[in-house]
């Protein structure tokens, strides 16, 4: 069991916060009048920014958004400005000055779902786990019927360990959408990491019966194989979710193998994993600011 906790903790989903861009923010007619400011200058900086973020240049598309900002446009399009602003931030790994933006928006309006689900995903990514199952939780005193909210805020309890509140939100899922696989994936992981590694197989040869090219799906079933010391079938399963993924491993897949190639021996590809990892989990120590 102390070797299995060792491994699990890389198994959670990971939760990347992801930049929410809405169609160019330009001001009324009506509200120009009751805010007024250079309204010529403000969509010429706005379009700017979106023809910069659109080049990948997001540190030009920052400083537009930041100045249409300071012409102060209608209090009704300020929210979703900063959730923009946070997230051109978030791709620059600035995470300090992105929490400020997206803390900033929901001081102005605190039911943007928008803004509240970045925020809260951004609390998991630096590991500030209490301030993010308050923000799901208002995301679900809003939003009571929404899975993804309430399948994340379980992803955040496994992290805590509280796997009776995980299993609970799962429960809730499933009771309200029976055929709901995305729970599943998660009840699987659950009893994984409970140890529960019976419970565990017979979850997983049901999801990939039903979705047998799932990387998500292998990628669990080989954190429970390696948890069971059963490194040959986790070896495959990790292989075929890198084949499935292509370029777009995620950092957990990257660490699973990691791991699995420290068991092996293969210190040189085990430290290489990491390295990459530790790149996609850390933006800001590869990107230019």
């Amino acid at each position: 069991m102390t070797r299995s906790r060792q491994i699990i903790p890389f198994a959670l989903i990971a939760l990347c916060v992801g930049l929410f861009f809405l169609t160019p923010l330009r001001a009324s007619a009506q509200e120009q009048t009751t805010a007024p400011m250079d309204s010529t200058r403000y969509t010429r900086l706005i379009d700017s920014c979106f023809t910069a973020g659109n080049r990948g240049d997001y540190a030009a598309a920052e400083a537009f958004l930041a100045e249409a900002l300071r012409l102060n446009p209608p209090a009704s399009l300020q929210p979703m400005l900063l959730n923009n602003l946070g997230g051109l931030q978030l791709l620059q790994g600035k995470d300090d000055a992105a929490l400020l933006s997206f803390s900033s928006a929901l001081s102005k309006d605190p039911h943007e779902a928008t803004t509240r689900f970045n925020r809260a995903k951004l609390f998991v990514q630096r590991k500030e786990y209490k301030a993010a199952l308050t923000d799901f939780a208002l995301l679900l005193s809003d939003h009571p019927k929404n899975e993804l909210y309430r399948y994340q805020r379980a992803m955040v309890y496994l992290l805590t360990k509280e796997y009776d509140l995980a299993e609970a939100d799962l429960k809730t899922i499933i009771e309200e959408n029976d055929g709901s696989l995305k729970a599943r994936i998660g009840y699987a992981l659950l009893e994984t990491m409970r140890g529960r590694y019976d419970e565990a197989e017979r979850l997983y040869a049901f999801l990939t019966d039903k979705l047998p090219k799932n990387a998500e799906v292998l990628e669990g079933r080989a954190r429970m194989y390696m948890a069971k010391g059963m490194r040959g079938f986790a070896q495959r399963d990790i292989r075929q979710a890198f084949e499935l993924l292509g370029g777009r491993a995620p950092a957990t897949l990257y660490r699973l193998r990691a791991e699995l190639n420290t068991t092996l021996g293969n210190t040189k590809e085990a430290a290489e994993d990491l390295r990459r990892a530790e790149e996609l989990e850390n933006p800001k120590n590869t990107t230019k600011r």
